[in-house]
């Protein structure tokens, strides 16, 4: 999926899930949960995050696109340096937007290999990325973020 599919679809998680935790900052969870369900991509050299952050730029020279930056691994590795550091809920939130990317790239033809490199099993779906189906998606979540915060 784009980046801006990844972002959307993070967004609306982090507000549907408000309701149901309690955080510190609730703004500051968005932003960490939109964040983090950029990070996947760090393993592409054109992406949302890339541009963001270009120090991550070196990492596509590294590791292949949906390879280890798209398994569990990573989420498990960032969660453990914040909980070492005491900071739980940078982690966690960054944990959450990280597990929207991995699982809407998931609904991807593409697929995701959650358990890369010990396993080649991928999880696949119906979307490709970059097309229509994609756009219709993009702004259904778009709809869903702007219900959610009027109502």
């Amino acid at each position: 999926m784009l980046g801006r599919t990844h972002l959307a679809i993070g967004i609306l998680c982090a507000l549907l899930v408000l309701p149901f935790i309690s955080v510190p900052s609730k703004l500051l969870f968005v932003i960490l949960v939109a964040f983090g369900a950029l990070l996947p991509d760090v393993d592409h050299e054109k992406s949302k995050i890339n541009r963001l952050c270009p120090v991550t730029k070196i990492i596509p020279v590294f590791f292949k696109h949906r390879g280890f930056f798209h398994s569990l691994f990573v989420p498990a590795l960032i969660y453990g340096v914040f909980w070492y550091f005491n900071e739980q809920f940078v982690g966690l939130s960054l944990v959450f937007g990280y597990l929207t990317h991995l699982v809407s790239d998931g609904m991807t033809r593409m697929g995701v290999n959650f358990l890369h490199p010990l396993s080649n099993w991928q999880m696949r779906g119906p979307f490709e990325t970059g097309t229509f189906a994609e756009t219709l998606l993009f702004v259904g979540v778009i709809a869903g973020i702007v219900v959610k915060l009027v109502f």
